[in-house]
């Protein structure tokens, strides 16, 4: 046995004996080891909890779910760790936009030894059908959930008209 250990690639020397000391430096390897493999070295998130690519804006984005009723949709956005003095709800030319900011509760990351939370800004858009009376979108913030309430334009429908037959 050399001592060497072939993962991903990359030759790793095994430890001749245990680790012991800081049990969290051990679990902080380990856990970005197994992050790593999952995601690749750029998935993770950097000290000033900004993200590196895609996957970690991914995490960022809220999710939505949408039910609809006769007279209105409504729209639900999961937005755990989120204020509500952090989102803002905006309509523009049919699109309906959702833009706020995950903040962190600590000025630095200086002595963290596990950062699996990530913290930034999020958008995330919609177009509107024309069913819905943007004029009349109601939101409300309770428990980290978003939820619009975007009524429905009354439905008018067509009334025959009687045209006389002149002879």
């Amino acid at each position: 046995m050399t001592g060497l250990q072939t993962v991903n690639g990359t030759a790793r020397r095994l430890a001749s004996r245990p680790a012991y000391g800081d049990p969290f430096g051990v679990f902080g390897r380990d856990f970005d080891r197994m992050i790593g493999s999952i995601f690749g070295r750029d998935g993770l998130v950097n000290s000033a909890g900004t993200s590196r690519d895609e996957a970690t804006q991914k995490l960022l984005t809220p999710r939505i779910d949408v039910h609809e009723t006769d007279d209105n949709i409504e729209l639900s956005a999961e937005l755990p760790g989120v204020e509500q003095d952090d989102v803002d709800v905006s309509v523009l030319e049919g699109v309906l936009t959702i833009t706020g900011e995950k903040k962190s509760t600590r000025e630095s990351n200086d002595g963290a030894r596990v950062v699996e939370r990530t913290y930034g800004s999020f958008k995330r858009s919609f177009r509107l059908p024309d069913t819905v009376d943007a004029d009349k979108i109601a939101a409300s913030f309770k428990n980290g959930v978003l939820t619009l309430t975007l009524p429905k334009v009354a439905e008018v429908k067509p009334e025959p008209r009687k045209i006389a037959i002149s002879g």
